[in-house]
């Protein structure tokens, strides 16, 4: 039985940079998002991109964001990871 997720996450390599995408369900485009660092990377350059569920930042405003969050995300947390059995 497969569970229904709500997100879908996808890390893929296109053209001279790593891509770091986003998808809830029931929509069909994909946005550039990535909670923990940088949504695309350059890999010839240190340039970086951040994005939060498509939305572009700066490095201060996602520096900013990211200090004001408490303990670990949801998806982090191993109280959230437990399973049911029935």
């Amino acid at each position: 039985m497969k569970k229904n997720q709500i997100y879908e996450y996808k890390k893929i390599k296109a053209g001279e940079a790593i891509h770091y995408l986003f998808r809830e369900q029931g929509n069909e485009n994909w946005k550039h998002h990535n909670p923990d660092g940088p949504a695309i990377q350059y890999l010839d350059s240190n340039k970086k991109e951040y994005y939060l569920f498509g939305i572009k930042k700066t490095y201060e405003e996602f520096k900013d964001i990211k200090s004001s969050k408490e303990g670990l995300p949801w998806y982090k947390n191993p109280s959230m990871k437990a399973t049911t059995r029935f």
